[in-house]
């Protein structure tokens, strides 16, 4: 069943002429609403220290409560180019955000009885009509448990999109699914995008029509937009987006550039304002009514807000167990399994969260995609609503007293305790570095999983002898005197590999394939190197071309959606050491603090493991045979564009002689962030002597 287009245009066309039910949130204070003044301005000083140490380029803070507004501020810069500040009432493209919007939309056409929540998608789209996709249902769509894959755009540039149907779901269609439709949990843009697609069909009209109509203008959202086109009003209240991590944020979109969004992606393309957003988790506080005006029926309310029966890999900081509905993230009792909080977060980082039973409502965005800074947010919301203690300034001992190195016994791969910039970190071999923070009495807890709390052990003297979390135990140590000398590792390398002879080779190039089978993303890539140190890498794939080089003064990145420029900072470091030459090659000369840190046994061949610099920062981790000296792995931190510093795990295989140099043809590199999944690089052909292309290592500059 499904609505007319003269019926639907007639619902578009008069909604906008009711008026506007908005749901104001007057001024009060913390004192009047029975809330911790201490604790709300700590919550404040915690994201101005966001902004001052760079986490976030600017962010707007709003928190509600009893329905009216004891803390609205803006913080940082809007737009740091154009060196405008951060305002309250601004604009942010809410990502992610959007989800729940479309979810409700979904769940309106259930209750006014045009679709069932339990109907194959295939009833609708008839794409999905296949073998394997002909069971998922609208249902498992909205609970992420349909087996779609998370992304088949996330490598493309959305500018150059021109159909939801042709250009999004069709991908979506015709890619292999992870698992048996409602057999398990994977967040999924490319489900909730065919939701999108679902409400058109359904409806006859383009589903940013019927999100306006339907939920935008009844609740007042006039400073939303599903589409943030060319000539919309909003754009002078729009925030610039920034890519990156802490002190490296890049601009990739601004108030007057073209839309990011051509067509409206119902997984990621809404834009609204921090008190628009509010509206909408109002209404769900509300049980659906805006007013005297039912927008959506109480049952579908209560049942979306009932986590699903699989684990949601999400982190908290609210000290609640964390789980996911239909299209909304919640927050439940561990003990009674009672809610506790609902809400969700965007990409872009913007985060929001109801508090039913207290009610009371907050909203934290930036405009940096990328920061996880979020989850510190709700550390201090459990203090201002849920009664968690409220935080002791505690001086932490000197941060020496932790650096080494620990292990939960002489067969286990080491973890390390390290600096990170001004502060403290776990470091845990090519997956993550987690930042941490004193909380007392020898204990520190992860930042960005505030759960988890490594407690440190102390002997006699007063040495760190290791650290326990729960009943597990790391022990420290040091490495072992008998391990090979820097020297003695750089020459057993330089010998296995002998990627000397590029000296006398001239530049060699690599052709060969790419693939990202999580994404559906394949392409081909090519290598340049010249001695001693220049390289250069083009990929190309179905989203366009990426360029990076060194030409052994300076860095060059081009992509997409980067113009050709001479990035510094952690980008450019990653690209200088993507090459052979600092896999391969003189290990020493590019990595002054290289040094063995422990041997493992690996099927029987024992592994040296390298590592390229001290406890004073984060460093990669070689794992190279200690018999032959061949490089088999490498455990590192890279730094990439919109995601920031991410850890690698590398494996090197299929070792071939080369004009005397011994070189892997494949490639598989294990990215340790859940949208991109494994890398796959196959080298086809090597030319030693091979003419560079225009521009050379200079990139055409």
């Amino acid at each position: 069943m499904k609505l007319t287009p003269a019926v639907l245009g007639l619902l578009v066309a008069l909604v906008p002429l009711a008026p506007a039910q908005a749901v104001d949130f007057p001024p009060s204070t913390a004192a009047e609403q029975g809330v911790s003044r201490r604790a709300l301005a700590d919550l404040q000083a915690l994201v101005q220290s966001f902004v001052d140490d760079g986490e976030v380029v600017g962010a707007e803070l709003l928190v509600i409560k009893g329905g009216h507004t004891i803390l609205h501020e803006a913080y940082g810069l809007a737009d740091r180019e154009a060196g405008v500040a951060m305002e309250t009432g601004r604009v942010f493209c809410v990502r992610s955000m959007t989800k729940p919007l479309v979810g409700t939309c979904v769940r309106m056409l259930a209750d006014d009885g045009l679709l069932d929540l339990d109907d194959p998608i295939a009833d609708h789209l008839p794409e999905f009509d296949t073998d394997d996709k002909r069971a998922i249902t609208v249902r498992q769509l909205l609970t992420h448990t349909s087996g779609l894959p998370m992304s088949m755009i996330a490598t493309s540039d959305p500018r150059t999109l021109g159909s939801l149907r042709d250009d999004v779901v069709a991908l979506g269609a015709g890619a292999e699914l992870h698992f048996e439709p409602g057999t398990a949990f994977r967040y999924s843009d490319q489900g909730t995008d065919t939701l999108t697609a679902l409400i058109e069909v359904v409806t006859d009209v383009p589903a940013e029509d019927y999100v306006t109509a339907r939920l935008l203008v009844p609740l007042g959202m006039d400073a939303s937009t599903c589409l943030m086109t060319e000539d919309s009003p909003l754009r002078g209240r729009a925030v610039a987006k920034y890519a990156g991590a802490p002190g490296a944020w890049t601009r990739f979109w601004g108030p007057d550039d073209p839309p990011l969004f051509p067509i409206f992606l119902g997984s990621q393309g809404l834009y609204a304002s921090l008190e628009d957003y509010a509206r909408f988790l109002r209404m769900w506080m509300d049980d659906g009514r805006v007013g005297e005006r039912r927008l959506l029926s109480p049952a579908s309310v209560d049942e979306a807000l009932v986590p699903g029966p699989y684990l949601f890999p999400g982190s908290t900081g609210l000290g609640l167990t964390v789980g996911y509905g239909s299209l909304m993230q919640v927050w439940t009792d561990g003990e009674t399994g009672a809610l506790v909080a609902f809400g969700h977060s965007g990409s872009d980082g913007t985060y929001a969260w109801a508090f039913p039973e207290h009610d009371a409502l907050a909203l934290y965005f930036t405009q940096s995609r990328g920061s996880p800074t979020g989850l510190r947010v709700e550390e201090a919301l459990a203090t201002l609503f849920l009664g968690a203690p409220e935080r002791a300034d505690l001086t932490a001992p000197p941060l020496d007293d932790y650096l080494g190195y620990y292990r939960e016994d002489e067969d286990d791969l080491y973890r390390a305790i390290v600096r990170d910039g001004d502060g403290l970190a776990l470091e845990v071999v090519g997956r993550a570095v987690a930042a941490l923070v004193y909380v007392g009495e020898d204990g520190w807890k992860l930042r960005d999983e505030p759960s988890t709390v490594l407690d440190f052990v102390r002997d006699a003297s007063g040495e760190v002898t290791g650290y326990h979390i729960g009943a597990h135990r790391e022990f420290r140590f040091e490495p072992a005197s008998t391990l090979p000398t820097p020297a003695e590792i750089t020459a057993r390398v330089g010998a296995a590999h002998r990627l000397d002879l590029v000296e006398s080779l001239g530049p060699v190039r690599f052709r060969g394939r790419m693939s990202m089978p999580s994404l559906g993303v394949e392409g081909d890539i090519s290598r340049w190197i010249a001695w001693p140190d220049r390289t250069r890498i083009d990929v190309t794939t179905a989203g366009g071309e990426e360029r990076m080089s060194f030409d052994g003064e300076v860095v060059r990145y081009e992509s997409p959606t980067s113009p050709l420029a001479t990035p510094d900072g952690p980008l450019a470091e990653s690209i200088r050491l993507d090459t052979p030459f600092a896999r391969y090659g003189d290990l020493l000369a590019w990595y002054p603090g290289l040094h063995a840190v422990q041997q493992l046994d690996d099927e029987g061949r024992p592994l040296l493991l390298v590592r390229t610099g001290d406890t004073s920062a984060p460093a990669s981790t070689f794992f190279i045979e200690a018999d032959t000296g061949r490089v088999r792995r490498l455990a590192e931190f890279s730094f990439i564009p919109g995601l920031g510093r991410v850890g690698v795990q590398a494996a090197f295989d299929d070792f071939r002689d080369v004009s005397g140099m011994l070189l892997p043809y494949r490639t598989e590199s294990r990215v340790a962030h859940p949208f991109i999944g494994t890398i796959e690089v196959t080298v086809t052909e090597v030319e030693p002597g091979a003419e560079l292309p225009p521009g050379g290592f200079a990139l055409g500059e």
